[in-house]
């Protein structure tokens, strides 16, 4: 069967594509929006971020044993593949052993929580460092890392590295050697997808949360079907629009354990279609788990650099609360 499928979805006049059924299109909209408006309970809004630093040096799976066994009898409790900390604050790794940090979800007028958490991750780099050897540093790209180890062995990730060999042409680099900052600010209806989607597209051309060329040429290159911002609806159409276009992309994708589009899979069921949206690389994510909308094209930079990225976010979402955080900022 030829397949017309799009090298990227956000060139500019690239518009050839495969037909996909409306209706596969229309009954996974449907679902999501029936999900998130199931989930529309969160009585105020929270935002959180995922902050990514890299190794200076490559690892390997003994250092990640070392890390493993580091927080384990640090007071982190372990959940699933994170640690968790006494006041939220989550550790997990990425495959080229790049530490990530997940906040809790913050109120917009949490300056004590979010200074205590910044903290914390400071203190916890200076441990490891003292502790392990491995210094940590927060910065978009180190170059060569290509063929360090792979330092992540699940399934997802095996997966993902052998696929990155035959699509693409700098996907390894991606997964192990750049480290971003994802921005979440969580969703309580479907409704509020078509209302925070365009400021979180406008966030993503800004120069201060754009990606930086290096890592933007990365990305371009990792893997052509699932990377880039191809999504155009305009929020004035209501969440449909805007929901149908990210199920739309997420089935052209391809699926990552068989190198096929997605919507050309047999037997879809939502669950896997919702695990398949996770492993997508757009500038902007919906992440059901939350439910969050996500802003991915932070690089990574170092923790003083970030508190007034950090303010002018929530700013662009909540412009009632500007001059209290760079007052408490000061």
């Amino acid at each position: 069967m030829l397949i017309n499928r799009a090298i990227n979805l956000s060139e500019p006049g690239y518009d050839i594509r495969p037909v996909i059924p409306d209706s596969m299109v229309r009954r996974y909209t449907d679902r999501i929006i029936s999900l998130l408006d199931q989930k529309a309970e969160i009585e105020r809004r929270t935002y959180g971020f995922e902050y990514e630093l890299l190794p200076t040096r490559p690892l390997d799976l003994d250092d990640m044993e070392m890390l493993y066994r580091f927080f384990s009898q640090s007071g982190f409790d372990k959940s699933g593949t994170s640690f968790i900390y006494s006041n939220g604050l989550s550790v997990a790794f990425e495959p080229g052993g790049q530490i990530e940090y997940q906040s809790p979800p913050l109120f917009d007028d949490d300056y004590n929580t979010f200074n205590r958490i910044l903290n914390s991750m400071e203190r916890i780099n200076r441990n490891i460092y003292n502790e392990l050897d491995i210094k940590y540093k927060g910065t978009d790209y180190f170059p060569g890392r290509d063929k360090a180890p792979l330092c992540l062995t699940s399934k997802r990730y095996r997966d993902m590295h052998e696929r990155m060999l035959t699509c693409g042409t700098r996907g390894r680099e991606m997964m192990k050697g750049t480290a971003s900052i994802h921005l979440h600010v969580s969703i309580n209806s479907s409704e509020e997808v078509a209302q925070y989607f365009p400021l979180l597209l406008r966030l993503a051309s800004d120069k201060d949360f754009r990606m930086g060329e290096k890592r933007r040429d990365i990305w371009d290159k990792t893997d052509p079907s699932r990377c880039g911002m191809p999504y155009n609806k305009s929020a004035a159409a209501g969440p449909e629009p805007v929901i149908g276009d990210i199920v739309r992309f997420a089935l052209l994708a391809d699926d990552i354990s068989n190198s096929m589009p997605f919507y050309l899979k047999e037997d879809i069921s939502f669950e896997i279609f919702l695990y398949h949206m996770t492993t997508l690389f757009t500038d902007i994510r919906l992440n059901m788990k939350g439910p969050t909308l996500e802003l991915r094209t932070l690089d990574s930079m170092p923790f003083d650099q970030f508190r007034p990225k950090w303010v002018k976010f929530i700013s662009a979402l909540n412009p009632h609360y500007q001059d209290k955080w760079r007052e408490e900022m000061k």
